[in-house]
C-alpha cells in the first residue's frame, strides 16, 4: 500500500511503500545520497516505536571502497548489520518475471564486496534492528570474549587457556613490552572476569553468589586497587550502579580509590578499551 501515512502518537511518516509481508508490518524507504543523517535516525526511531520493520533501498548501488562510501549510505549500511540493499534494472526485471519483490544485497567480503539477489522472505529479521541478508563475521573482541568465557569455570580460567589468550591479546596490542607473562603478573585475567561478570549479569570465573560479593572480593586484594576506577565505570554503564550505594561496596571503592588508578593510556586501560569499547566510548547522539 502506498501514499498513506503511518501514524504513531503525534508523529506520522509516509513511507515509500508500506505492507504486511509474511505476517510482518514493513516499511520501505528509498535512500537518496543526499538524505541527511538526522533524518535517517528519526525515521528508524519512528518505525521502531511503531513496531514496523524498516528496509532502506538504494537505486543501482555501485560498490566502492569503504573510505569513499557516502555518509548517508554508510549509516544505513551499519543499520542493516553491514548490508546494503539496492534495486537495478536486472533486479526489477527478475522481480516481474517471478512475481515477487527481489532486492540485491551487498555485504563486505575481505577487501571487497559480495552481492546476491534475494527475496525479502530470505532475509534475517531480528526482533530489534533492521533486516539483513548476510551477517558479518564477529568482531575480534567479541570472538575473544566468547573464547575467554568458554574457557572459564567457577574456578577461574585455567592457565593453559589463559596463556594462549594472553598471547593473542598481547599481539593485538602491538606493544613489544607486553607479553603473556606481563599480563598475568598484572592480574589482567581477574580484571577481565570482573568486567565480564557485569556484562553478563552474573559472576564469571568466581564461586561468589552475586555481583555484590564478587566486587567486594575483587577489591579485597590491594594489587587490584588500581582497577577501581575502571570497575566503577563498568558498574555504572551496565546498569548496576545501585551496588555502589551499598555500604560494603562503597567502603571497598573508597579505600581502593585512594591509590593511583590505571588510566586509558596504561596497558590495563588499553586492554579494557580493546575488549570492551562499548562500555568506555561515548555513543553517537541521535539528536
Amino acid at each position: 500500500m502506498v501514499d498513506e501515512y503511518v501514524v504513531h502518537g503525534d508523529s506520522r511518516r509516509r513511507p515509500d511503500v508500506r505492507a504486511i509481508y509474511d505476517g510482518k508490518p514493513i516499511a520501505i524507504e528509498i535512500q537518496l545520497a543526499t538524505t541527511q543523517i538526522p533524518i535517517i535516525i528519526a525515521r528508524e526511531d519512528f518505525y521502531r516505536r511503531e513496531g514496523r520493520h524498516l528496509i532502506w533501498l538504494t537505486w543501482n548501488f555501485v560498490p566502492v571502497e569503504r573510505a569513499h562510501l557516502l555518509t548517508a549510505f554508510e549509516d544505513i549500511f551499519y543499520s542493516h548489520n553491514k548490508n546494503l540493499f539496492s534495486l537495478d534494472d536486472a533486479v526489477v526485471s527478475e522481480s516481474r518475471e517471478r512475481g515477487a519483490l527481489l532486492v540485491r544485497a551487498f555485504w563486505e567480503h575481505g577487501d571487497g564486496w559480495n552481492s546476491k539477489i534475494t527475496t525479502l522472505l530470505d532475509l534475517e529479521w531480528p526482533s530489534s534492528g533492521l533486516p539483513y541478508a548476510v551477517a558479518p563475521p564477529p568482531a575480534w573482541h567479541d570472538a575473544f570474549r566468547a573464547r575467554w568465557l568458554a574457557a572459564t569455570t567457577v574456578h577461574g580460567t585455567p592457565w593453559a587457556a589463559r596463556k594462549e589468550l594472553y598471547s593473542e591479546l598481547a599481539e593485538k596490542l602491538g606493544d613489544d613490552s607486553i607479553d603473556a607473562s606481563m599480563l598475568e603478573e598484572t592480574d589482567i585475567g581477574a580484571l577481565l572476569n570482573a568486567i565480564l561478570s557485569f556484562v553478563e549479569g552474573k559472576p564469571v570465573g568466581s564461586r561468589q553468589g552475586n555481583l555484590t560479593e564478587l566486587i567486594n572480593t575483587f577489591l579485597a586484594s590491594e594489587r587490584r586497587f588500581r582497577f577501581a576506577r575502571i570497575m566503577r565505570k563498568v558498574i555504572t554503564v551496565t546498569g548496576t550502579s545501585e551496588l555502589l550505594d551499598k555500604p560494603s561496596v562503597a567502603a571497598k571503592f573508597s579505600r581502593a580509590m585512594q591509590d593511583a588508578q590505571d588510566g586509558p593510556e596504561s596497558h590495563t586501560g588499553r586492554v579494557a578499551l580493546l575488549l570492551f569499547s562499548e562500555l568506555f566510548e561515548k555513543r553517537k547522539s541521535a539528536s
